[in-house]
């Protein structure tokens, strides 16, 4: 029943009502700067009313709950915007160190020193017996060696600081991981769906541990239950009774209060780079390397990782492998052409082929062809030519037999004249070493290899004027470093001779092999293959960068799109300070009237 009492009751529910209003606005303001605080307001409705005869009555306000302006969906934008932004912020920062690697400019870079290579061979040529030339060009070789180590160490220390700066990233992704599934626990205790009563601060700080998680691992948030609350202009409430975080494309890292860490290991490839699994309920670790393709640990896999076991290769390991195929094709070139000068004997590098192997299906490049062999005498005169043979299960046991078989070479009915007389091969599988040396080394005599499209000499290294086999280890001969005038720039042994120079001049407008790491071949000018090498580097860079000038503008509107509905707006805050402010006062003067009349009412009683 009404009555002054119940009046004075109405306009003190009115009282508390303004007085949380104003509580719930200078929390607002308090954390106006914090970005991940999400702006809070009092939802109330009338009570039910009395009925007095035929009239109802109000009795004053009720307060339903505090409650978050959270748009879900639009922070799940933000979210997805940011941790693309960063994926594509990670990879330029790095891929534009890569690219200072290869700076040709003028006077500076490898493609200035082969130049300079090309030229002092072409010095060599003009004066041959000039001990001076040589030594310009050991000094522009090993110049031009020196940066081809240099860039490839440099790919392979940033390769792998890249790798070690992914420990710290997925340390980071644990812990943040463990927080979420430590507050997931406590939501299920503090909460209850039925009444909308939330945890607000828990829930803001749980977004903004996913906020960053997706910005370092990715993935994808899914939530059960999500509801509409209209008391909130219709958006949704990310109100939820189960809760996933799913990373690699379906694998659980979060599993409401349980959690499943990120593991790291690199001893299981040669390169000792980390490789990335996350631990099942099992406790055993499911290798999720190329599955993690979102966020920072995305971006340093996506650049680091070497290919190893079938995954897929990084970007870095691609200019690795593409900088180890320009040396490589740079030696065998180099050296197929050297192997042609006569020398004394012709002396292999160590391989891994067995002499029963088949060439061909061997890793060292090995063609169908032939190649000839030439006997010189101590005059510079060819006395005896051998072509040898090698087809598509030739072995290296067969190259032996050829060479060393009775043959008449000169067709000339003399069997004390051929090849087999002067010069004897052989292959040893402990050694594993190919070598053609003189039956008597007295008489003087030379010997040189001429290539027919096998690639045999740059293959096995014969007569070689580089050494090493990658853009790691590739360098001048290191008897040519330590007598420069040794070095043979003819092709017969006789003085003047200076066939051999020009060719090597002549090779740099020549098509030259290059094998990626797969076998696939390009026959390129070696000037071109490199411009090829350094043009991926700085195309892929820029590329990444429009790509990152993108994410930038999608990552600002979407950031602006959430902070329009969860960021407080001081001014609006305190135009509803002034309002609740006004509220609470005038149920203040409510309650001073009424206890005026319950006053007045006393006296009349007395």
């Amino acid at each position: 029943m009404g009555g002054i009492l119940s009046s004075l009751n109405t306009s003190y529910t009115g009282l508390q009502a303004h007085q949380l209003m104003v509580d719930v606005t200078s929390n607002n303001i308090s954390n106006a700067s914090n970005e991940f605080y999400t702006r809070e307001r009092v939802i109330a409705h009338p009570q039910a009313p009395l009925r007095l005869g035929e009239l109802n009555v109000g009795t004053g306000t009720s307060v339903d709950s505090i409650q978050r302006l959270h748009d879900e969906f639009a922070f799940d934008r933000y979210t997805k915007a940011a941790r693309d932004h960063n994926f594509y912020k990670t990879e330029f920062d790095s891929l534009r160190e890569a690219s200072s690697y290869f700076p040709d400019l003028q006077d500076v870079g490898i493609y200035n020193d082969l130049e300079h290579y090309f030229n002092a061979w072409k010095d060599v040529a003009k004066n041959p017996n000039n001990v001076s030339q040589k030594q310009v060009l050991v000094k522009n070789a090993n110049v031009l060696t020196n940066d081809i180590n240099s860039t490839k160490d440099k790919l392979l220390a940033l390769q792998k600081m890249k790798s070690d700066e992914l420990e710290a990233q997925v340390k980071d992704a644990n812990r943040l991981g463990s927080q979420i599934a430590k507050i997931n626990q406590r939501l299920n205790e503090l909460e209850d769906r039925a009444t909308l009563k939330q945890a607000n601060e828990l829930r803001d700080r749980r977004d903004e541990l996913e906020f960053r998680l997706q910005e370092v691992l990715g993935g994808n948030v899914f939530k059960k239950n999500i509801q509409a609350n209209n008391l909130a202009d219709g958006r949704k409430a990310d109100f939820d009774d189960g809760y996933t975080f799913n990373v690699g494309h379906g694998f659980n890292m979060i599993d409401g209060s349980n959690f499943h860490p990120i593991v790291l290991k690199k001893d299981d490839n040669k390169e000792n780079l980390n490789r990335i699994y996350i631990r099942g309920y099992d406790f055993k670790d499911v290798d999720i390397t190329d599955r993690i393709d979102e966020g920072k640990a995305g971006a340093l896999l996506d650049l680091y990782n070497s290919g190893y076991d079938g995954t897929k290769t990084g970007k870095l390991q691609n200019y690795i492998n593409l900088l180890d195929s320009f040396a490589k094709g740079m030696i065998n070139a180099t050296n197929t052409i050297y192997a042609e000068s006569a020398a004394k004997e012709l002396t292999g590098d160590k391989t891994s082929i067995m002499d029963f192997d088949a060439l061909k299906d061997t890793n060292y490049k090995i063609h169908t062809g032939t190649f000839t062999l030439n006997a010189y005498n101590n005059k510079g005169s060819i006395i005896a030519s051998k072509t040898i043979t090698i087809g598509a299960t030739t072995t290296m046991k067969d190259v032996v037999n050829q060479i060393n078989a009775n043959t008449d070479d000169n067709k000339d009915n003399n069997s004390l004249n051929d090849f087999d007389d002067f010069f004897i091969a052989s292959y040893d599988n402990n050694t594993k070493q190919f070598s053609i040396r003189p039956k008597s080394p007295s008489n003087g005599m030379s010997v040189s290899i001429k290539d027919h499209g096998t690639n045999i000499p740059g293959a096995l290294g014969l007569n070689r004027f580089f050494e090493g086999n990658d853009a790691s280890t590739m360098h001048i001969a290191r008897a040519y470093q330590r007598d420069p005038g040794s070095i043979r720039a003819h092709l017969a042994p006789v003085s003047g001779n200076f066939e051999i120079a020009n060719m090597m001049q002549q090779l740099q407008y020549n098509k030259v092999e290059f094998y990626d790491e797969k076998s696939n071949r390009q026959e390129m000018k070696i000037s071109d293959f490199y411009q090829y090498v350094a043009g991926s580097v700085a195309n892929q860079t820029q590329d990444v960068k429009t790509t990152l000038d993108t994410k930038d503008a999608v990552m600002q509107a979407a950031k602006k799109e959430h902070l329009s509905i969860s960021q407080v707006s001081v001014d609006d805050e305190m135009v509803n300070l002034i309002k609740f402010q006004s509220g609470y006062a005038a149920n203040a003067k409510v309650i001073t009237a009424i206890d005026r009349m319950i006053d007045t009412l006393l006296s009349i009683k007395q």
